[in-house]
């Protein structure tokens, strides 16, 4: 069976890695792509604050997430609301 690589991305549209399409057994030429996957290949290096992002049409680079800083920031933020907030922390068990 025939494959390519193709470009995995996940539901924000941030590159993941390479994967391979198989061609299709019904029509020879035709590849199947694997859920999110796009062919145009991301940029070949980018700085390390960047991160390629597939926007629909092609490639751009954004700033790289962060997703432990969000996560860390958004969980003081809830301990400050509880903390203002006995009631509430009452009422879900904390």
């Amino acid at each position: 069976m025939t494959t390519k690589t193709v470009y995995q991305t996940d539901r924000a549209g941030l590159f993941q890695c390479e994967v391979d399409a198989d061609e299709s057994p019904l029509e020879p030429g035709v590849f199947l792509l694997p859920a999110r996957a796009v062919e145009p290949a991301p940029p070949a290096s980018w700085p390390d604050d960047k991160w390629p992002r597939w926007n629909g049409v092609a490639w751009e680079l954004i700033n790289k997430p962060t997703t432990n800083d969000q996560a860390s920031e958004a969980a003081k933020k809830l301990a400050a609301f509880l903390a203002a907030n006995p009631e509430v922390a009452e009422l879900v068990g904390m």
